[in-house]
């Protein structure tokens, strides 16, 4: 891997420059720095809304004394240009000391010197932009022509590739090529007043291949068709009710209900639900949830590319790993960066991300996931007398500190007698997040996991995510709908 030209000014001169600098003036620090380059494109009802390329420079340099942090961004990579950034950071650093009141230290890891590339089959800078253009403008045509009810469309397609170089003062040297793609596909139908949408996404870490699977060619179709049946749909009744919730549901309010109060600089911060929990039951036993953003896991879902959710190291230098966050019921770990690891004294475990390294990293998700026991879904819903299985997520609200949620869903059925029934639409999902994880009464196996991609926001940064779960089934959720 050649490592870029405007990256070439950040040697092994340079590195000994900078700890000669910090010496005795911070206790660590470290540089991210990234070319990108990448191309969007936006249609609406078959008509150009957007169409951009990018190409960018960043540079994030952070210094840390004693419980402070000093942070500074550049746009250009000249040598002057670093020394004098690395100087503002070791003093905002100090600044920064003179008015924190919490004091530690960040613990130091082993260096790591390695070079990733993540592979693809067709290069995106091999791709004619208006390849890039006609592939949208199919997917709009497709959308469009589909039914008479439909009376709007919107089509993104986004890539990226990017050069990342990390150094710090452990000595870990650790250079990334990758490459992103996402198609966003959104329909709104219309019928005797009645309006409905619906919304899918093909994302992942490769090349063009991306965009030619199978789910990205019938991703407009598909999602049309979504729209189309749901104008025929009812809402139900609301109330107490057994619910059978899909992958994409499932995914989502584990990543959003539960999954953000395990970020340990949420714990901190006395905004979690799960400080000091550390070893307690907080689910049903036969529950286990995951992170794990590492590389390779696209070949269970027969991908050929990586997750979008996944990275090689976290933006701290730090390698992805599986981080077992429930196990059979028990709360093990907190999701950590640099800092709370440091604060809770345990090893870091990858979850230090930014959106850009011109933002600082928090503490963020990958990939994270229910793991699949036992059940077939025909079986779920055969032993399911009455209640109503949903389908794909559609909004919803959580709070953190509470654990309280509401989601509604995209798609329901009602189940009666062990049998799916009439489609259904509005139906929303309140409750809180740890009753509801304590009243799971059924998970399905493997050939029910599944998993979605999205991007997360948090702090005003925005970073690539996927979530997973097999079918589960929760007694007792309340439900509402219009009726």
């Amino acid at each position: 891997m050649e490592l870029l030209d405007d990256l070439k000014q950040i040697d092994e001169t340079l590195i000994t420059q900078l700890n000669q600098i910090a010496y005795n003036k911070v206790g660590y620090w470290d540089i991210r720095t990234e070319v990108n380059n990448g191309t969007s494109i936006e249609f609406t009802n078959q008509k150009s809304k957007e169409i951009s390329s990018f190409d960018i420079i960043n540079c994030g340099i952070r210094a840390f004394r004693n419980g402070g942090w000093g942070f500074s961004v550049l746009k250009d990579l000249k040598r002057e240009s670093i020394k004098i950034g690395f100087q503002k950071a070791i003093k905002l650093a100090r600044l920064s000391e003179s008015l924190t009141k919490i004091k530690f230290n960040i613990a130091k890891n082993n260096p790591l010197n390695k070079k990733f590339m993540s592979s693809t089959k067709k290069s995106l800078t091999n791709i004619d932009v208006e390849d890039k253009i006609n592939l949208v403008k199919s997917h709009e045509k497709i959308a469009s022509n589909y039914s008479p009810y439909v009376k709007n469309t919107h089509t993104i397609y986004m890539d990226g590739s990017s050069q990342n170089l990390f150094v710090n003062s452990f000595g870990s040297k650790i250079i990334q090529d990758l490459s992103v793609l996402r198609l966003f596909c959104m329909v709104y139908t219309n019928k005797n007043g009645v309006t409905q949408s619906s919304v899918n996404s093909v994302a992942g870490i490769g090349g063009y291949e991306i965009a030619e699977t199978e789910k990205a060619a019938n991703l407009s179709k598909k999602t049309a068709k979504e729209a189309v049946e749901l104008l025929n749909a009812k809402s139900p009744v609301g109330g107490k009710l057994t619910v059978i919730a899909d992958s994409k549901l499932t995914g989502t309010i584990i990543h959003e209900a539960f999954g953000h109060a395990c970020e340990a600089d949420l714990v901190l911060n006395n905004e979690s639900i799960l400080e000091g929990m550390i070893g307690e039951k907080v689910a049903s036993e036969d529950v286990s949830i995951i992170d794990n953003p590492s590389m390779g896991q696209g070949k269970q879902f027969n991908l050929p590319y990586e997750l979008f959710g996944s990275y090689f190291v976290d933006d701290e230098g730090i390698p992805s790993q599986k981080t077992i966050i429930i196990e059979n019921g028990i709360l093990k770990n907190y999701l950590h960066n640099l800092e709370t690891s440091s604060r809770m004294n345990v090893p870091p475990n990858g979850h230090g991300r930014a959106s850009v390294s011109s933002e600082r990293p928090q503490v963020r998700m990958g990939f994270t996931y229910i793991e699949p026991k036992d059940w077939s879904l025909d079986d779920i819903i055969e032993d399911t007398k009455e209640g109503i299985l949903c389908e794909d997520f559609q909004y919803g609200y959580t709070a953190p500190t509470t654990g309280n949620f509401q989601f509604k869903c995209r798609f329901s059925h009602k189940i009666k007698d062990g049998e799916k029934k009439e489609i259904m639409r509005d139906v929303s999902l309140s409750g809180m997040i740890l009753e509801a994880l304590n009243k799971i009464s059924a998970i399905g196996n493997k050939k029910t996991f599944n998993y979605s991609v999205g991007i997360c926001g948090k702090g005003g940064q925005r970073v690539r995510v996927c979530d997973g779960a097999p079918y589960i089934r929760i007694d007792d959720v309340t439900v509402g709908g219009l009726n």
